[in-house]
């Protein structure tokens, strides 16, 4: 099982791009499948928001997403600094040890705060690729920059984690890849482009 980490700061479009990928790869014969270090957090925390706050950890609601994720960030920083950073890591290596496919892409690699974080996992333990997503629109007000460029506003961090966290993977990363915001990404020239650029790569990786 060959392994990749994707970054990026929340609303980020890692989800869309794992899928297309995921897609990518079957197409060419290869097994994939999403996970995400966060699962085991929601399921830690689910109950308690539902039962005391009448809140859905598994909501798409970008607006019921704000009303708990400090909550979230917090339960999941509390963990970490019991273990060291390595609670979430330990539960996702527990679960892959059961995934019998050829890539498991994990879509929510966020910190390297600690020594044996979340970046060295899958850089070091696994030796796995990491791809970092910064996603951007055009600029509202269509400002030319020097190099004749249109400015481009990009997803900002929601939290201090992330302000902290998101340069360091970015830095780690093999892949710093600025992901536009594009009504219909599945057929988008660009969009399409760049996943075919990590496919490419995870499959040279793969058969090594």
């Amino acid at each position: 099982m060959f392994l990749v980490g994707v970054s990026g700061v929340a609303r980020s479009g890692k989800n869309l791009f794992c899928d297309m990928v995921i897609s990518e790869l079957g197409k060419r014969g290869y097994s994939a499948k999403q996970f995400a270090l966060a699962s085991a957090l929601k399921r830690d925390c689910e109950n308690f928001l539902k039962t005391h706050c009448d809140l859905d950890v598994h909501t798409d609601n970008t607006h019921q997403k704000t009303l708990f994720r400090e909550f979230l960030v917090w339960y999941g920083d509390l963990r970490r600094k019991q273990t060291n950073g390595r609670h979430w890591i330990e539960t996702m290596d527990d679960t892959l040890s059961r995934y019998t496919g050829d890539i498991a892409l994990v879509s929510d690699v966020r910190y390297a705060t600690y020594p044996n974080d979340e970046l060295g996992w899958v850089l070091y333990e696994h030796e796995g690729l990491l791809v970092h997503l910064r996603r951007y629109e055009k600029s509202s007000s269509a400002v030319i920059e020097a190099d004749g460029s249109v400015k481009v506003d990009y997803v900002q961090p929601p939290n201090e984690h992330e302000r902290i966290n998101d340069p360091k993977m970015r830095e780690g990363a093999h892949f710093r890849l600025n992901w536009p915001t594009v009504d219909n990404p599945l057929d988008n020239l660009e969009t399409r482009s760049i996943v075919n650029d990590v496919v490419e790569e995870i499959i040279e990786l793969v058969n090594k």
